[in-house]
């Protein structure tokens, strides 16, 4: 019973050891991963995972002699140092070693993987992905050949999953995503601001404006504007002040921390879709409510299946009307 106990004893300790340098690892460069994640489009999950996987949670020889996280081999366009290692270039059957981009510091390294993957033809084709699509950025990876492994992606993703790296896409912040000119000099008019609401991208919209308006100024069709969002029906629908309008599918499952909403006095389902994100064939679903059928002032509504007990469940205040429920703060263009 007591070697049961000591062997149990070693294993926990491992375990803990285990999941210290992982978070350790995504406390130390998730800032760096955002930053460059805003700089560049790439997802700061992405960044993340790979340096996780290439640097052996930054353990690996390389990454601790030349802050190399990503494995990034120095060719003919590098001209800072170089440290040679071992990795899988042969010669005459034989392992040789391969010459590395050596970094000052583990920054440097991140900021170079980000102008490597922005700068290299082939990898073109991964920035019309959505900044939130880690799966197809991982298997664009292998398609353009970063890595030779064949389980690469999945290996990627699962890291990304379990260790919920995801939730730093969220805060995808670039400054500004159309700039047009424009004659009359209405203020507020000229630019929109990009977020995410529950991982879909989301603009607000000007007063007056409409959907082909803002198609227009996006240059994206009309149709997917109509499409994204379930309170427009046609073109010519004219938005509010400060009406949330989405640029992609929304979720049909919520990342928030929210079980349920409690509704306003005549609140449809639409609304609440347009709150949150979240897919308003599924909210109807798990609510079993049609979605134009007018809600009764504190009405609680599912945000996601019960499976936590009613001590513990979170309810979202409607008590705000400013409050849009961001995943991350959202500014209207200057």
């Amino acid at each position: 019973m007591k070697k049961i106990l000591i062997i149990a004893g070693i294993f926990l300790v491992y375990s803990v050891n285990a999941q210290n340098f992982v978070y350790k690892y995504v406390n130390d460069y998730k800032d760096i991963a955002i930053e460059e994640m805003n700089k560049t489009g790439i997802p700061a999950s992405i960044t993340l995972a790979q340096g996780m996987l290439e640097s052996n949670w930054g353990r690996s020889e390389l990454s601790v002699k030349a802050n190399n996280h990503f494995g990034i081999k120095a060719d003919k366009s590098w001209t800072g140092k170089i440290m040679k290692w071992e990795d899988d270039d042969y010669h005459n059957g034989k392992l040789v070693k391969s010459k590395f981009r050596k970094y000052k510091s583990a920054d440097q390294s991140f900021i170079d993987h980000s102008e490597f993957l922005a700068n290299k033809k082939r990898y073109r084709f991964l920035f019309d992905y959505d900044v939130t699509d880690y799966v197809s950025w991982s298997k664009g990876l292998v398609k353009a050949g970063y890595a030779t492994d064949p389980n690469y992606a999945s290996k990627l993703i699962k890291i990304i999953e379990k260790y919920g790296l995801y939730e730093y896409d969220i805060e995808y912040t670039p400054k500004e995503i159309a700039s047009v000119k424009n004659t009359k000099k209405v203020k507020n008019q000229d630019s929109y601001t990009l977020t995410y609401i529950n991982k879909a991208k989301v603009v607000i919209a000007h007063k007056g404006e409409t959907p082909k308006s803002i198609a227009k100024k996006l240059k994206i069709p009309v149709k997917k504007i109509i499409k994204y969002n379930d309170n427009v029906k046609r073109k010519y629908h004219k938005f509010k002040e400060g009406d949330l309008v989405y640029l992609s599918k929304k979720r049909k499952k919520y990342y928030g921390s929210d079980i349920y909403y409690n509704s306003k006095k005549g609140e449809t389902l639409v609304d609440i879709s347009q709150k949150y994100g979240i897919s308003l064939k599924y909210l109807a679903k798990i609510n079993k409510i049609k979605y134009h059928k007018k809600l009764k002032e504190g009405q609680r509504i599912k945000l996601k299946p019960f499976r936590s007990k009613p001590e513990n469940i979170v309810v979202a205040s409607s008590n705000n009307d400013a409050e849009y429920l961001f995943d991350t703060p959202l500014t209207p263009g200057k």
